[in-house]
């Protein structure tokens, strides 16, 4: 493996560092959430547990002060692992693990599910995806959340915006555009949509800004980059994999394995 993709420090594969220019970014991130009036900042940041995500959302929390936490169903997204023979892919960190070297990770959040190590289809992202963002919901409803800023990978935004507008069925917006150039910010927001107050339905208020950044829009990803049928190999039979959950539920299992 590459080890530009291999972070020897958290022993954590596939997770490179930010580049000159994305450090160069992230600042120009803060200072737009920032400049938000104080009822539109998020309350709480949730980040996925890849370096490159975390060092994102960094400057965001401290510009805002509001709590940053980790959430392993956040993930990248790692294609189906062929063939079977070539192990698995890694799990990745709770906030427990990742504070060990971002202290500005609260490590109260406890996990809410964490991606299937053998991979995933394009549509079992969207399903995963889905699901993480409907308990995050429920967990921030018990905590009093109401404006949250997730942080992820392009894959995984994308497939999340598409559900949301979707109302979680796959087929409906499997080909909607979402924009996730690096550092762009997409805003969802809920509206009552009938006569009961828990009838909603999510509507897209912008899609990828990137107005805020000297550069604009860069490394623009979607799924056309890659063959539907996509696979990839494992880390390797003999690959240890620290981050594995004690609680074995907590996989989301991909639906095409089911």
């Amino acid at each position: 493996m590459s080890s530009s993709l291999l972070n020897s420090e958290r022993n954590l594969p596939r997770d490179p560092p930010l580049t000159a220019v994305g450090e160069a970014q992230i600042k120009e991130l803060g200072a737009f959430f920032r400049s938000l009036p104080k009822n539109e900042q998020p309350q709480l940041v949730v980040s996925s547990p890849y370096t490159r995500c975390v060092r994102t959302a960094i400057p965001v929390v401290e510009g805002v002060e509001c709590p940053l936490v980790i959430e392993p169903g956040l993930a990248e997204w790692f294609a189906p692992v062929w063939p079977e023979n070539t192990g698995a892919h890694g799990t990745p960190p709770s906030g427990e693990h990742v504070a060990n070297f971002f202290p500005q990770v609260d490590t109260s959040w406890t996990p809410l599910l964490y991606p299937d190590p053998l991979g995933e289809t394009v549509e079992d992202l969207h399903h995963r995806m889905y699901e993480c963002l409907r308990r995050i919901d429920a967990r921030c409803k018990k905590l009093g959340v109401e404006r949250v800023l997730i942080v992820s990978h392009a894959a995984s935004i994308i497939a999340l915006g598409r559900m949301l507008l979707g109302g979680g069925r796959y087929g409906e917006q499997k080909s909607y555009p979402v924009l996730a150039g690096t550092a762009s910010v997409s805003k969802y927001v809920a509206e009552n949509c009938g006569a009961n107050e828990d009838e909603l339905r999510w509507v897209q208020a912008y899609n990828g800004n990137t107005s805020f950044l000297q550069g604009g829009s860069q490394r623009e990803w979607d799924f056309s980059f890659v063959p539907e049928n996509i696979t990839e190999h494992g880390l390797g039979l003999h690959w240890e994999d620290v981050y594995l959950p004690e609680n074995p539920r907590l996989i989301f299992k991909a639906r095409s394995r089911l």
